[in-house]
C-alpha cells in the first residue's frame, strides 16, 4: 500500500503509522462545547426597548426565550413589559401608566422677606439694648 509523502497530509492523518484500518491515531473530531456563547449569554436576561403605537402592535411583539421586552407607547401613555422564561414559556403581560410626579411646592415661600428681617434684626437690638449689651449693627 502507498503512502502519502506530502508531510502536511501525513500529519493530519496520523503520520506514517496511519493506517485506514486503524482509525484511533487519526486526528480526533473536535469536542462539542455545550457552554452558551458569549452572545446568548448577553441575549439571557436582557431588556430591549420598543416604541409601539397600539396595544396591537404590544399583543402581536415576539419575545425570544429568557428575554423581556419593554414596549412603550407615548400616545397611549403606558409601557408594557412583555417577557418568556428561559425555555420560551411567556409570562404575564405587565401594563403600566405614564404618571408624572410634579415638585411639591409650599404655599409659603421657605424663606424670608427683607422686610421680615428687618424687624427680626430691631427686635433682636432692642432686646440686647434692654440687657445692656452691644447692638448687632
Amino acid at each position: 500500500m502507498a503512502y502519502n509523502t506530502n508531510p502536511y497530509y501525513q500529519t493530519q492523518m496520523g503520520g506514517a503509522n496511519f493506517s485506514p484500518y486503524n482509525y484511533q491515531t487519526a486526528v480526533p473530531m473536535p469536542q462539542m462545547n455545550n457552554q452558551p456563547s458569549p452572545q446568548n449569554q448577553q441575549n439571557a436576561g436582557s431588556i430591549m426597548t420598543v416604541f409601539v403605537h397600539s396595544e396591537d402592535e404590544v399583543i402581536g411583539y415576539p419575545v425570544a426565550a429568557g428575554v423581556t421586552v419593554l414596549l412603550i407607547s407615548f400616545e397611549l401613555g403606558k409601557f408594557w413589559l412583555k417577557s418568556t422564561s428561559t425555555s420560551g414559556v411567556p409570562q404575564a403581560l405587565r401594563i403600566f401608566p405614564f404618571t408624572e410626579e410634579t415638585p411639591k411646592t409650599d404655599a409659603t415661600p421657605s424663606g424670608v422677606t427683607r422686610e421680615e428681617f428687618e424687624s427680626l434684626s430691631q427686635k433682636i437690638d432692642k432686646l440686647i439694648s434692654d440687657l445692656g449689651g452691644n447692638s448687632n449693627g
